[in-house]
């Protein structure tokens, strides 16, 4: 490590928590207000639980805004003392001075992808719940639609689809049960157009059952039922949104939806966007650092942060609105992933031959 990497990492990592504190700081403000104009308690541990969940939330949210920000006031310091100029005249290129902060912003990446798989989904899942608990507006209408929840018995996992379901009455359509082992492997399925949910239990008259282990075993049908653990009148709290879901589970879901007629598209959309998420601070970072040591501006550089936040926001969130709100197939949202994925790579190789001769 020379002393330019010594300086950036030290330089960007001052800058960066003093940016994140600022953050965090708006963040803790905006979830007091909401608490306190938009719930109907005033309970001291509700409030402080609230501000907990939303903290991390909003710093992954905001994390490409803050890192962006983070290297313009790094990159004034170091244009203001010729710093990157001196590197070159070692023979440094721009890609290995820049190193350090691009590679300091990748591994906050690779953590946002980590978190994603339990962690974040969680979070929003606690957040969604306490809004819906807490909050003054009541729900309108008494139909749940596209009802998910896990449901673990033993050894297996139950995943649990219902189309629509009338809380006042109970009465279901279009029910899905894909059971696996604890390895993900399909043990077997079940398919009903309508049942009833009284309690805690799930009941169907007329099912069809599938085994995935007795290969070339016909389809059985009859009775079923299944004790859920969660009532009737708490499904509108508890039921699964697939933003709630694992990931690990969006990856079982998508591999094995496809056998029992699910639609698989939202899964793999949904995992699209999850890992945009996580790398749209480096894809930011990466085209704000180029910019920057092409032009030596800092105030372009404050513009370009905005276009780049932006288009990458922009990018990020369409394959999730083309499969659920358009209902787009993936081979005509999923090259937008790849292009970014391209444009990161000549960004890569651009800052790796130079600017200047």
């Amino acid at each position: 490590m020379n002393l330019f990497d010594r300086y950036m990492i030290t330089q960007f990592l001052k800058i960066l928590t003093a940016v994140a504190f600022v953050s965090s700081v708006l963040i803790l403000v905006y979830s007091l207000a909401e608490f306190l104009m938009g719930f109907r308690v005033r309970d001291f541990e509700v409030g402080v639980r609230y501000s907990l969940y939303v903290l991390p939330l909003g710093l992954y949210i905001l994390f490409p805004l803050v890192a962006g920000v983070s290297v313009i006031i790094l990159f004034r310091r170091v244009f203001s003392r010729n710093i990157d100029l001196t590197a070159q005249s070692f023979g440094i290129s721009p890609l290995r001075f820049t190193a350090p902060v691009l590679i300091l912003v990748l591994a906050g990446s690779l953590l946002f992808l980590v978190l994603n798989e339990s962690f974040i989904p969680k979070l929003f899942k606690k957040v969604w719940y306490m809004e819906r608990l807490f909050k003054k507006e009541e729900e309108a209408g008494r139909i749940v639609e596209d009802l998910w929840f896990v449901k673990t018995v033993g050894e297996r996992r139950i995943f649990v689809y219902v189309d629509s379901l009338d809380v006042a009455t109970g009465g279901f359509a279009n029910l899905f049960l894909l059971i696996t082992s604890s390895r993900g492997e399909v043990i077997g399925v079940v398919e009903s157009r309508r049942g009833i949910w009284s309690g805690s239990t799930l009941r169907v008259e007329e099912g069809k059952f599938y085994s995935f282990r007795e290969k070339g075993s016909p389809a059985g049908s009859g009775r079923f039922s299944l004790d859920t653990g969660i009532d009737l009148k708490e499904v509108g709290l508890f039921a699964e949104k697939i933003e709630h879901l694992r990931t690990s589970s969006l990856i079982t879901l998508y591999s094995k939806g496809g056998m029992i007629g699910l639609d698989t598209d939202r899964y793999l959309a949904e995992m699209i966007f999850r890992g945009g998420m996580s790398f749209l601070s480096l894809l930011v970072v990466l085209s704000l650092v180029r910019h920057l040591m092409k032009r030596r501006d800092i105030r372009t550089g404050f513009i370009m942060l905005l276009v780049y936040l932006s288009v990458g926001w922009t990018a990020v969130i369409f394959p999730k609105i083309a499969s659920t709100k358009v209902e787009i197939d993936p081979p005509y949202y999923t090259p937008v992933p790849l292009l970014l994925v391209l444009y990161l790579l000549k960004g890569v190789y651009d800052l790796r031959k130079g600017f200047r001769v």
